[in-house]
């Protein structure tokens, strides 16, 4: 392994356990947080939040902080596998980024704007609350989460079946990876289709245990090396018809 893959590995390893530990932040606070049962009474959701917005502010400032060391893991990580299927790895590598990338934007934009319109909501008029009330599903970029989630599964995917066909992490890392692409995946489908339980058990085993589990396992499994990442696989070439010919033609005369 060269010094540069080294370096990338390194800093790949710290990043992603960093995001680990951002999924754990953001669950301990997601526990705390009483707003988070309520789902159908916006008007009792924001005079929550007037009173008590800390534990969702810092929910919002885990998944940002998270999402922003999301994209020093990803290099490293994607290059893993890269030489394995580089068209796959990139595709979904780049859709990696555009989910991490919202997930930063509209979380950073949530942790400033959620206090100040709790404020306003419990400082202002009918007419104030009813704008805060009908409106504050255009604090978010991504309501529906297909690209914060939905574009992330398929890359979790990708790295982890490479991963495992090619022997390059070890297989209860891999199981685990495949397990929280798909888990991913179907907690966009859960949000988009109003779908509660399945947003909830796709949340706790993927969000709570799963993802905090492989990025830190990853992390440490880069800072270790992984020798046989950045290598080739090897091509098995079956014999031209011509090489064949030749073959049987020498047999005859030996």
């Amino acid at each position: 392994m060269d010094g540069s893959r080294r370096s990338l590995n390194r800093l790949g390893g710290i990043c992603a356990i960093l995001v680990g530990v951002s999924y754990i932040v953001v669950t301990a606070f997601f526990v705390l947080d009483p707003t988070q049962l309520i789902h159908d009474d916006k008007d009792r959701l924001w005079t929550e939040l007037a009173q008590q917005s800390t534990p969702r502010v810092m929910q919002y400032w885990g998944y940002a902080l998270g999402a922003v060391f999301a994209f020093g893991a990803i290099p490293a990580i994607a290059e893993l596998v890269r030489d394995r299927h580089e068209g796959w790895v990139r595709w979904t590598t780049g859709l990696a980024y555009l989910s991490f990338g919202v997930t930063a934007v509209e979380t950073f934009r949530l942790a400033t704007a959620t206090p100040q319109w709790a404020d306003s909501y419990a400082g202002g008029d009918a007419t104030v609350q009813t704008a805060i009330v009908t409106t504050d599903l255009l604090l978010r970029l991504d309501p529906a989460t297909w690209l914060r989630f939905g574009a992330l599964g398929p890359w979790f995917l990708v790295v982890n079946i490479l991963a495992l066909r090619y022997g390059l992490l070890s297989r209860p890392l891999t199981y685990l990876g495949i397990a929280l692409g798909v888990l991913t995946t179907t907690t966009a489908f859960g949000v988009a289709f109003g779908i509660g339980v399945l947003v909830l058990v796709s949340a706790v085993l993927g969000g709570a245990l799963a993802a905090p589990a492989w990025f830190v396992w990853v992390g440490v499994a880069l800072r270790r090396g992984v020798p046989q990442a950045g290598h080739p696989a090897p091509q098995v070439t079956a014999p031209s018809t011509v090489d064949a010919m030749l073959s049987r033609k020498e047999t005859r005369d030996a």
